[in-house]
């Protein structure tokens, strides 16, 4: 009987944390070869971790989180990793309801140009609660 009570605990304390148990950490460019594409690889809680570098052109602009609750960021800072959006777009884009657990972290983003606010990155309103 004690057995049984223990691995029920267990199991229950494993469903509990799944989502840092099971977080994956996906690599730009080396797993996916662009930001947006590892964005749409990734799962709630994952990271996607972008390498050193000047990332620009399609799939590294207008960056939509498409509603999830994942990481961005840089391997090593808004000094070493940049987002150009070449005067044709922005960085980032929040629009499918982010929350405070969607995070970009790490870049320095230049050249954004939109036809609306936010050229670096635009948060529209219809944001879930954290």
């Amino acid at each position: 009987m004690k057995a049984r009570i223990t691995i029920g605990f267990l199991a229950i304390i494993l469903l509990l944390y799944s989502d840092s148990v099971f977080a994956a950490t996906i690599h730009v460019p080396t797993d996916q070869l662009t930001i947006q594409a590892g964005i749409n690889a990734a799962q709630e809680g994952d990271t996607v971790l972008v390498a050193d570098g000047t990332y620009k052109g399609p799939g590294n602009k207008d960056l939509d989180f498409r509603g999830k609750s994942i990481t961005v960021a840089s391997q090593n800072g808004p000094q070493n990793c940049t987002i150009d959006c070449e005067g044709k777009g922005r960085g980032f884009y929040f629009h499918h309801g982010e929350s405070a657990y969607s995070v970009v972290s790490g870049f320095t983003i230049t050249n954004g140009n939109a036809p609306y606010p936010g050229g670096g990155a635009s948060c529209a309103r219809n944001h879930r609660p954290p």
